[in-house]
């Protein structure tokens, strides 16, 4: 800065030559003015650093008490050194959250520049930090950053970085507790990790390969980036590049190793209740079922009207057989003709023995009495459906003893206090939560549970099991929930980069007489195709009551209360995505942990379902019985149609076919007789003609 004749300064750069000392060329470098005194007395705020690349003849100037770096360029070339100019390429203004951008600068490369922040809030490793950029872009989104979650460090003090250096594409750090810290930069496939080596007050970063499910082709000081989607990396060796998954494997970004989905499924155990049937009459149900033949072989076979039919056709070949004894027979034949009438007289329950007819066709009524008391009986097994199989005696395998109510209801004081036993149970489940990390080196000793509440510090919750599954690459983190309603948070502390997630509760039955809890068994998987969980995932848990109430078959009986919790999720922030894509993928190695915040609340109403039975045991008794009375009047009808207006009309018919062969027995002689006569007049007369 140059001192002016008034009492204000403004930063400046000049193009000097040495030798001789001659002022070239010079320019502002910001409009910002400053007390003169400030200018002429040493503030480590007012400090200025400058690197220069003599091979592009561009200077980086870093101005940190305005926050921000100017890109100057040089032009040399002229022999005449009077001709040489600097002019200002463009001015890059640091992030507002940060102090003292541009503390110090350095060209790593003719591509890229380091660029020191003095301080930066809220970092866990140190108070400064080093951006580098590419050159040709805007200085807002670095490359990457250091310190990272790969490459960090735990000193006494949180460092200041005060000055930094490029040496053999290495970064050197001088701090404000006289700490050098050395970053090699290292091969493909390594990076300059946390560990390091102190020689006095010089600290070397060590040397050691990539992270599984990372990797790095280019040499530098610079952390390792994640594998591609459908890539991967197993850290056997170092990688270069990721080689690619199964087809069929579940690769998001990050990922070490093949993880199949169809062993961590998501499965619930609480459905919606049925629907009522739309025939829920038990009359109805017996007349579909007796006089209906369905399709398919099976519904044929148990079909009664099916085998009814068969059986009246066998009556009627019996019926017919006897006729035609009774036209043909003989002694014999007429006794033994004579025995099965009588029988069939008494087994006759249409006309009450008058008629052996009607004792042959009771064989039918017969066949219908037995399928409709084997419908009956299994009808009555199909009740409640939780316990009831398939129905057997009907060719429609859903057909339930049941009809449903459903309905939302206030969790109210019951008058009667029926439901306060299962409600008691229910909110006295215990709940063990299981975090199934997927596609992970997170080891367990990474991972902390906590339960956070609102003005208190939080509470740490021991872990009940920590174990990796068979795949090796797949954590499973179990702890007891200290209650229903709470919010846990999984802290997963390192560089480690989570696939997917399945969420599982848990919770054990109990029976207190009519009442039973079922057992909470469920998990439900959480994933972004091609992406990692985001650093700080939020999920929502909605715990519902469900109450089963089950009436008793029997009058007076019992009724049965079932309670089971019934869950429904809403994720947010599953991935990072749009941020990376926003404010720079560098972020994605810049935090300390992952953290997973699970928020479980209970809504205030619960689900009622009530289950009563179509028909209870004595009304199924009577209306059976009058269904079969139904089958003898059917019958009986039958035979007074056959009697009334068949048998009538069939003897009107025999009557007619008789007169009429009558008829034609008698005109018939006549004609006979009447011609010769004719012909002998004929004859005759012919003669007398002749004569």
């Amino acid at each position: 800065m140059h001192p002016s004749a008034v009492s204000y300064s403004v930063y400046a750069a000049t193009l000097v030559s040495l030798n001789p000392l001659n002022i070239l060329a010079g320019t502002t470098l910001d409009s910002m003015q400053f007390a003169t005194a400030q200018a002429f007395s040493y503030n480590r705020n007012n400090d200025i650093s400058v690197t220069i690349n003599p091979k592009l003849q561009l200077a980086i100037i870093g101005l940190p008490a305005i926050n921000t770096v100017v890109l100057m360029k040089i032009n040399a070339n002229s022999l005449n050194a009077k001709e040489w100019t600097l002019k200002t390429v463009r001015s890059e203004v640091g992030p507002t959250h940060c102090t003292g951008f541009g503390r110090s600068v350095a060209w790593i490369d003719d591509t890229t520049v380091a660029v020191a922040i003095l301080l930066v809030p809220n970092r866990p490793w140190s108070q400064s930090e080093v951006w580098i950029f590419d050159v040709e872009k805007s200085f807002k989104i670095p490359l990457f950053i250091f310190p990272n979650n790969q490459q960090n460090f735990i000193l006494s003090i949180s460092p200041m970085f005060l000055q930094i250096f490029i040496f053999s594409q290495s970064l050197v750090i001088v701090t404000n507790g006289i700490y050098v810290l050395v970053v090699p930069s290292q091969p493909a496939g390594y990076v300059s990790t946390t560990n390091m080596t102190s020689k006095g007050l010089l600290y070397v970063m060590n040397s050691v390969k990539c992270n599984p499910g990372t990797f790095k082709n280019t040499s530098n000081f610079g952390p390792c980036t994640v594998c591609p989607p459908q890539t991967k990396n197993t850290g056997n060796q170092p990688c270069t590049s990721c080689e690619l998954c199964n087809i069929n494997s579940f690769c998001p970004l990050g990922s070490v190793d093949d993880v199949s989905l169809d062993k961590y499924p998501s499965y619930t155990q609480t459905f919606s209740y049925p629907s009522s049937p739309v025939m829920n009459n038990y009359d109805d149900l017996l007349v579909q079922n007796v006089f209906n033949i369905g399709h398919g072989k099976r519904c044929i076979v148990i079909s009664p009207l099916f085998w009814t039919i068969i059986v009246i056709i066998l009556c009627c070949i019996t019926w017919f057989c006897m006729a035609l004894l009774q036209v043909y027979s003989s002694p014999k034949t007429h006794s033994h003709r004579a025995k099965a009438k009588e029988l069939l007289k008494r087994l006759d329950i249409v006309s009450e023995g008058e008629r052996w007819v009607g004792g042959l066709f009771s064989f039918a009524i017969a066949v219908l009495f037995g399928f409709t008391f084997w419908f009956s009986s299994d009808f009555l097994k199909l009740y409640p459906i939780e316990t009831s199989d398939i129905s057997y005696a009907s060719c429609d395998n859903t057909i339930r003893n049941a009809v449903f109510e459903s309905s939302l209801q206030l969790a109210l004081p019951n008058p009667n206090g029926n439901q306060r036993i299962i409600f008691h149970m229910l909110d006295s489940q215990p709940f063990t939560m299981t975090m199934d990390l997927l596609n992970t080196i997170a080891d367990c000793s990474s991972v902390t549970v906590q339960q956070n509440r609102p003005g208190v510090n939080n509470l740490l919750l021991p872990m009940t099991s920590c174990v990796r599954q068979p795949d090796n690459v797949t954590l499973s983190v179990s702890f007891l929930l200290p209650e229903h309603r709470t919010n846990v948070q999984l802290n997963i502390t390192g560089s480690y980069f989570i696939g997917g997630m399945r969420l599982c509760l848990r919770g054990p039955d109990s029976t207190d007489g009519v009442h039973t809890l079922q057992t909470l068994d469920m998990c439900q998987l959480f994933l972004t195709s091609n992406q990692t969980l985001a650093r700080t995932t939020t999920l929502h848990v909605e715990l519902i009551k469900v109450i089963n109430e089950t009436k008793p078959l029997e009058v007076g009986g019992n009724t049965y209360y079932n309670g089971r919790w019934a869950l429904t999720f809403a994720e947010s922030s599953l991935s990072d995505k749009l941020i990376y894509e926003q404010d720079g993928l560098y972020l994605r190695y810049m935090s300390e942990r992952t953290v997973l915040s699970i928020t479980l609340s209970e809504q205030p109403f619960y689900l009622q379902n009530i289950q009563q039975p179509i028909v209870r045991r004595p009304e199924l008794a009577f209306h059976t019985l009058l269904f079969c009375t139904l089958i003898i009047e059917l019958f009986g009808m039958a035979f007074l149609l056959v009697r009334l207006v068949v048998l009538p009309l069939i003897r009107t018919v025999r009557q007619c076919y008789h007169r009429n062969n009558t008829m034609e027995t008698i005109v018939q002689p006549s004609t006979i007789i009447a011609e010769p006569i004719v012909q002998n007049n004929f004859n005759t007369n012919e003669v007398s003609m002749r004569s």
